[in-house]
């Protein structure tokens, strides 16, 4: 089955927490990480791509850190791990890391391909607001 990497973890735990920030604050990675029990030195490598990918701004300065950058209502829990993660795979033959003599007449990559899409729909439907 799927299963978030703990960077997609970490993004989730720390977009949650920033969900709840009043207009004009931020957090800072030192805090986020201190105040969620997230390691050191991951949380702000997850914050950085968070960033780039335009779900979190940020800010510098003694005021300075981090924000959501769009309403959490609009960021997906999808988005979140595609950022983090890449695309998530349920089997590792359809990910290509797994050579499968069998990929040919396999009989149940299709299902798989069908509950891959069901599990995705999910995780798009559901935002950071349902955290």
């Amino acid at each position: 089955m799927i299963r978030l990497s703990r960077k997609s973890d970490y993004g989730l735990v720390a977009l949650k927490a920033l969900r709840g920030l009043e207009p004009g604050d931020a957090l800072s990675a030192r805090e986020l990480a201190a105040q969620l029990g997230l390691p050191g030195d991951m949380t702000p490598k997850v914050l950085a791509r968070l960033a780039q990918a335009g779900l979190v701004e940020s800010s510098m300065g003694k005021a300075g850190g981090y924000r959501l950058a769009r309403a959490a209502g609009d960021i997906s829990v999808a988005e979140v791990v595609r950022v983090l993660d890449g695309e998530p795979g349920l089997a590792p033959c359809r990910e290509g890391i797994l050579e499968c003599n069998r990929i040919e007449t396999c009989d149940i990559k299709h299902p798989l391909d069908n509950l891959h899409q069901e599990v995705m729909r999910v995780l798009q439907g559901m935002s950071i607001a349902q955290l």
